[in-house]
């Protein structure tokens, strides 16, 4: 079992050459010291391998505690069982005549009609593809209700970084 002191020194054998103010230590005392000192010890050796720089910096060493104590989490986590995928086939006439459909009703609907069009488009899910499903919601909701799916990851300071992907047919 490792102990904050048994961090310490591996800290200062792996930068030999660093040398903090007393605020620093207390600082990485502080933020330290109170995790658990074994992912923590890993977490430092595998700073080291990736910075290649003679002065630690104490955001690489938290990011990479918070990456190994993450990983660790979702490994440890139980996965349930899987269900048997559901064997569905559309007749892929009735798919197009159905997306057909639901467009010319989405034309001429209004906004306050979205909710019956949805339901009505999940109702026919054995007959039509998902997928196709997918769209005619989407073209729904960005024609009668001003919504455009915005497909991203949110950034540090809170605004989004799109992902652009492409569609394999």
């Amino acid at each position: 079992m490792r102990t904050w002191e048994d961090n310490k020194a591996s800290i200062n054998q792996l930068w030999p050459t660093v040398q903090f103010t007393d605020e620093e230590r207390n600082l990485w005392r502080d933020d330290l010291s109170g995790l658990d000192q074994s992912s923590l010890y890993d977490a430092i050796r595998n700073v080291k391998r990736t910075h290649d720089n003679p002065w630690p910096q104490l955001k690489w060493v938290l990011d990479e505690y918070r990456e190994i104590v993450r990983v660790r989490a979702r490994a440890s986590s139980p996965v349930s069982a899987k269900e048997k995928k559901l064997n569905i086939t559309a007749d892929p006439e009735q798919d197009g005549k159905l997306a057909k459909d639901f467009c010319a009703w989405i034309d001429s609907a209004n906004p306050s009609d979205f909710s019956e069009i949805e339901r009505k488009v999940l109702d026919k899910l054995p007959e039509m593809w998902s997928r196709t499903a997918v769209h005619v919601l989407k073209y729904a909701r960005a024609r009668l209700l001003g919504e455009t799916e915005l497909f991203g990851r949110v950034l540090r300071d809170g605004s989004i970084q799109t992902v652009s992907f492409t569609e394999v047919a």
